[in-house]
Order: C-alpha cells, then structure tokens, then sequence
C-alpha cells in the first residue's frame, strides 16, 4: 500500500507578498509616504531607505510596526462580462517598519522589496500570510468529470504575464465568501461546445489566500496554457 505523499508549501514568499491582490475600489489606507531621505537624488525606494508618512503617535503607530507599502493600480473586470467590475489591483511593491515616531508623523525603513516604492504610496498593517501546505491531488485527465462544486475565472495574472502556465500566479473572482480555502486545489478547464458538459482540462491551480470575494492561486501543474477567462473549479 502506498504511503500518502508528504505535505509541501504550495508557493513561496514572493507568491504571497510580491502578488499584490484585487480589493475594493477604494481600499483605506493608514497614511501615506510623503517624503524620503534621499528624495533630493531619486525618486525609487527600496530595502534600507528612510522614508517618512503622514501619520504619528495619536494615529496610534509605535516604533517597531510593521506596514505594507501599496499602490492602487487599475481596476479589474469580469472575465467576457462587460460592465462587471470585480475590484481595483492594488500592487505591494514594499514593507516598512516604523523606526520612531512623532505626534502626526513617523519615520520607517523599507525592510523588504518586491519592485521600487514611490512617493505617493499608501500604508497599511502588515499581518503574516503563512504558505499552506498541501498533498499532490490525484493526476489530472481529460476524463475526468466537473465536481459540480464552486466554479468562477481567472480575471487576472501576476505582472499580466502571458501565457499563463505551471508556477503562474493568477487571481480568481473566487474568495473566503465562496467557501474557498487556501491550500483547495482548483481544476482549469475551458467550455467546449455548449459549455455545459464539453471541457478541456487545462490543469489545476491551489489558493495561497484570500479575500472576501477573490483571491491569489498559483499554477501547479499544467496540461496546456491558460488565459484570463478559463474557468476554474473547485476539486
């Protein structure tokens, strides 16, 4: 009898904290960069630069938080729905921890770095994603039925990178409201026919996390490339 696999981390910490993720349209902020050290010679920030916010002690930071650097980006539609406004991307280009504060402002330093942070960029808390841990799902094939569970699309891809395939990082208009959890493996497939029983098995996807109503998954294994607008079904 064969032992079952031993868990493995679906992603890595770039998966998770260099994605960014769809949002509201307007996600609030915490304050914002409102200038830097080394403003007078660059305009591009990243690991171990000094730079100051808009808030301080009676907004409630301390010496030592830590913050997501985002940025608001553009807003993402319903894959082949026209007028469907899934939410607004939100890119996460930095952290920063607070070094000291002042009443109204603060200083931080940038401690990690996925692309450069800019003048203009919003603050929130920074809360820990762990990586979930999961067991290979039995092979895919073309033969295999739908689950008849939860399905929805990918609406968008990390650093819109065509074509998608194994080790992408796609979002789905799928989230915590839809039951999903991360570490569920999800089945890529695109309707043949009349969409109804006709699909090609494109491969599968697990979540790293989620949101209300989206959430960030990463390609593990692919039979042939994928787009935005392929549907997805949870296993």
């Amino acid at each position: 009898r064969l032992s079952p696999s031993a868990p493995f981390p679906v992603g890595w910490e770039d998966d998770v904290y260099c994605a960014g993720w769809i949002g509201a349209m307007d996600e609030p902020v915490t304050g914002r960069l409102v200038a830097a050290e080394y403003e007078d010679s660059r305009r591009m920030y990243g690991v171990g630069d000094i730079v100051y916010t808009d808030v301080g002690a009676r907004d409630g930071l301390m010496a030592g938080q830590e913050f997501w650097v985002i940025r608001p980006e553009h807003e993402v539609h319903g894959a082949g729905r026209v007028g469907e406004t899934i939410g607004r991307f939100y890119a996460t280009p930095a952290r920063a921890k607070v070094v000291c504060v002042q009443d109204a402002t603060a200083i931080l330093e940038l401690t990690e770095s996925c692309e450069p942070a800019f003048l203009g960029d919003g603050l929130i808390p920074f809360e820990p994603i762990p990586i979930p841990l999961v067991r290979a799902s039995a092979p895919l094939t073309q033969c295999d039925p739908g689950s008849g569970k939860t399905t929805g699309q990918i609406v968008e891809v990390k650093d819109r990178a065509t074509p998608i395939g194994t080790d992408s990082v796609v979002f789905l208009d799928l989230g915590e409201e839809d039951g999903l959890y991360p570490g569920d493996f999800l089945t890529v497939y695109r309707p043949r026919g009349d969409g109804k029983t006709l699909r090609t098995m494109l491969g599968e996807a697990a979540v790293l996390w989620t949101k209300g109503r989206t959430c960030v998954a990463k390609v593990t294994s692919m039979v042939d490339s994928m787009r935005v607008g392929d549907f997805v079904e949870l296993k």
